[in-house]
């Protein structure tokens, strides 16, 4: 009779997604504890164990009261994504698809995501978050050169993850092997030109530690290919370039990211260059637009949703106090289209 009522209980709770922790750990066999670290995302059980805890609990309703979750381990349940407060609308784009990751992979933690937009040397609004207590860890989408938001964090305690890499070797990043992908990148181009050819990088701003990172790369393409005597120069201004274009005659530019590409197109559209004809190029950042720019132009494609989904991830193995490998990466890929041909 006992069994009966048990199971007739049982049956209720599952008519009104009334299950408790007790109930699944006593339908899968396991003790409480284990439960509530497989729910919490706890690293010190099984991989199979948390995800068939999780499963169970997904299919039958089950939700663990979150504010007593947070009040027991002292935890707000936020996380912080910073990002450039000056992006332009063309960036937003790439930041929209990080935020996108980022969000996704925390509120499957019963996070929510605190966006922080800074100004240059300026990080009022992080270290308010900081100082009032308000998360548990951060995210920054954007890597400057001597980051103040870097040096706020480091003197906070606040456990924090940079995409991008540049900030230290003790600083857990997620980046997409960009050096070495940008000099890769480069040499793919560069077998599409005959030996002697000239080449110009136009890059970005060098206060943003991704553009060093795209430098890098180039140059290590280049130096790489001496034996085909390749002339080269580089562009550190963009605003610079009508001039460049004007006093040498360019096989191939490549830029820094799409929002100079975008740039260096309409300047080569003024001037009646014809791109794949007159000179091919190409981008370390690829983005929608010059995808559909006609002719479409060859780019590095990160998967920037995967950049933030694992940032994301890594902030709350972070906040949870768990060990984080401080290198971590996700996939780029080449996208070779008409503007190289």
């Amino acid at each position: 009779m006992r069994n009966r009522l048990h199971n007739k209980d049982m049956s209720n709770r599952l008519r009104n997604s009334n299950y408790t922790m007790d109930d699944i750990a006593s339908e899968l066999g396991l003790s409480k504890s284990t439960v509530s670290r497989a729910l919490s995302d706890s690293g010190r059980i099984s991989l199979a164990t948390r995800e068939k805890v999780q499963a169970f609990a997904k299919e039958h309703g089950f939700r663990p009261n979150l504010v007593a979750k947070a009040l027991a381990g002292q935890k707000t349940l936020n996380l912080a994504a910073v990002m450039p407060f000056e992006a332009t609308a063309y960036q937003m784009m790439f930041f929209h698809e990080c935020l996108s990751g980022i969000v996704t992979r925390a509120s499957e933690s019963g996070y929510s995501v605190l966006v922080c937009m800074t100004k240059p040397d300026d990080s009022g609004i992080l270290r308010s978050a900081v100082e009032n207590q308000k998360i548990d860890s951060v995210i920054l989408t954007q890597l400057k050169h001597d980051d103040e938001n870097v040096k706020l964090l480091r003197k906070s305690n606040i456990p924090f993850v940079v995409i991008g890499s540049g900030a230290g070797e003790s600083v857990i990043h997620v980046d997409s092997r960009m050096k070495e992908n940008c000099a890769d990148f480069t040499l793919e181009c560069l077998d599409r030109l005959s030996d002697g050819s000239q080449v110009l990088f136009v890059c970005g701003s060098l206060d943003v530690e991704a553009n060093n990172n795209r430098l890098s790369g180039f140059l290590s393409g280049m130096e790489s290919v001496k034996s085909k005597n390749f002339h080269y120069a580089v562009c550190t201004d963009v605003h610079d370039f009508a001039d460049e274009i004007s006093l040498k005659s360019w096989s191939l530019i490549l830029c820094s990211d799409d929002v100079v590409c975008l740039q260096v197109l309409e300047i080569l559209r003024e001037k009646n260059i014809s791109v794949g004809a007159d000179v091919k190029i190409a981008s370390f950042h690829d983005s929608v637009l010059l995808e559909s720019y006609s002719p479409p132009v060859s780019a590095l494609k990160v998967d920037a949703f995967a950049l933030g989904e694992k940032s994301s991830e890594l902030a709350l193995k972070a906040a949870r106090g768990e060990k984080c490998e401080s290198v971590n990466y996700v996939d780029c890929s080449f996208m070779m289209r008409d503007s190289t041909e």
